[in-house]
């Protein structure tokens, strides 16, 4: 079977058997640094650049990112890369966070967001974490990264012109109308937030959530749906290493741009992907842009809405 992404236009080829395959190579994992070489940990803060944030408990820090690939300095590409160390626990994964610590977490990431949206110079915010090393994580500490940028990504751009366009020809949002006929494709849905498999998925097992109120940027959340935020994703993820112990994944968030005299409020809805790290992309994939996907959407939403969050 052969879907097309509705967002970015890519193939995505669907062949359960493929998982199947004997697998002769070893799952990388990040080693764990031991605690007195973390840079990440509150005792070696003198590892890392002066922090911008940290919350009262000292629990979340923000710092600049000591290898950034972008900073202010570059005048042809002007921005700014932070890390934010979301735990100061060594080892504490994000699918094991209290309601209150991922609230935190949310928050944090919510007031900087606020802060690198008013740089004039910055057009556009990416925030996103990196868990496991298949997923890009060079350090095991959790924590997460956010990028503020003076240029468009191109894919995001195209996200944007498809959203406008569908906006244009329906008179309303696409995740707004998409919301209303998920049905089995959800896992998890509470007060604020739906949790689903896309059937148009590039990933087994790839999960989005999205805001049941229209909200086009991160830093419109208010308080309560922060909260709901970050107890759906931490679900989520929980949901996941249930599936796969130690399983590499992506977290990313989607808003809008910063540019306030355009009508994108209207047409782009603030959502998370979550992004599994199972296989590999090899030559199909970088030679053609088209996905191959191992497990069916409908298979994937209700393996993971089965997992029970209790265990």
């Amino acid at each position: 079977m052969v879907k097309q992404c509705f967002l970015t236009g890519e193939l995505i080829f669907f062949a359960e058997e493929r998982a199947r395959r004997p697998q002769n190579f070893k799952k990388l994992r990040v080693s764990s640094t031991p605690k007195e070489f973390c840079p990440f940990c509150p005792e070696n803060e003198k590892m890392t650049p002066k922090e911008i944030f940290s919350t009262p408990d000292k629990e979340i820090r923000i710092v600049p990112n000591k290898y950034p690939f972008i900073s202010k300095n570059d005048p042809s590409h002007y921005g700014i890369h932070d890390v934010l160390i979301d735990t100061s626990k060594h080892d504490e994964k994000l699918c094991n966070f209290t309601d209150e610590h991922i609230t935190k977490v949310i928050s944090s990431i919510q007031q900087r967001a606020k802060i690198l949206q008013n740089d004039k110079k910055i057009v556009y915010v990416q925030v996103f974490k990196n868990d496991g090393i298949d997923a890009g994580a060079s350090q095991s500490h959790s924590h997460w990264q956010i990028t503020a940028l003076s240029v468009f990504p191109p894919r995001y751009l195209q996200i944007k012109n498809v959203l406008k366009k569908y906006y244009q020809e329906n008179n309303k949002c696409y995740f707004c109308n998409l919301k209303l006929t998920l049905g089995e494709q959800i896992i998890e849905e509470n007060e604020h937030f739906i949790a689903y498999v896309p059937l148009d998925a590039k990933f087994p097992y790839e999960m989005y959530i999205i805001p049941k109120k229209h909200i086009s940027n991160i830093i419109e959340l208010n308080d309560d749906e922060i909260v709901f935020a970050g107890k759906t994703i931490r679900n989520c993820a929980k949901r996941l290493t249930s599936i796969y112990e130690g399983i590499s994944y992506n977290i990313c968030f989607f808003s809008s741009p910063n540019n306030p005299t355009d009508n994108h409020k209207k047409y782009i809805h603030f959502y998370i992907q979550i992004i599994p790290r199972i296989g590999h992309m090899a030559g199909f994939e970088f030679s053609t842009g088209c996905y191959i996907n191992s497990v069916m959407p409908e298979t994937a939403a209700k393996t993971l809405k089965s997992i029970s969050l209790d265990q």
